[in-house]
């Protein structure tokens, strides 16, 4: 029995530069994004990365407890006034700001316009 001999395709398309501001056309494998200069990753473009504070997204609190202590604060967004607790611990300064209905981005910003078409009405 003869065994099938497979041709090897040729897959070469034209192509356009996925980096930004780049736009240069090349030929290259289906899956390439790139043009031969920027291949090199040290040459590509890096998107700057955005740091976010501690105090930003949470309460500092300081104090001199040599044991866990519970205590109640309240929602730091407008409008919610919810009380929830919070345990202080020794050594530890940075506690959550807002209410556990409200710690993610996400339903802060629905909670707000919410609570802006209420107050409009």
């Amino acid at each position: 029995m003869k065994m099938p001999v497979y041709k090897k395709k040729n897959r070469v398309k034209h192509k356009i530069c996925q980096e930004p501001g780049c736009g240069k056309e090349f030929w290259g494998h289906p899956i390439a994004k790139y043009c031969e200069l920027h291949r090199d990753i040290k040459l590509r473009v890096k998107p700057e990365k955005t740091v976010i504070l501690a105090n930003e997204l949470n309460l500092e609190i300081t104090h001199e407890n040599k044991e866990p202590k519970d205590e109640q604060a309240v929602c730091s967004l407008d409008g919610c006034n919810a009380i929830y607790p919070i345990t202080l611990f020794p050594k530890q300064s940075i506690y959550p700001k807002y209410c556990p209905e409200h710690r993610n981005e996400f339903k802060r910003e629905q909670f707000l316009k919410k609570f802006v078409k209420v107050g409009e009405v």
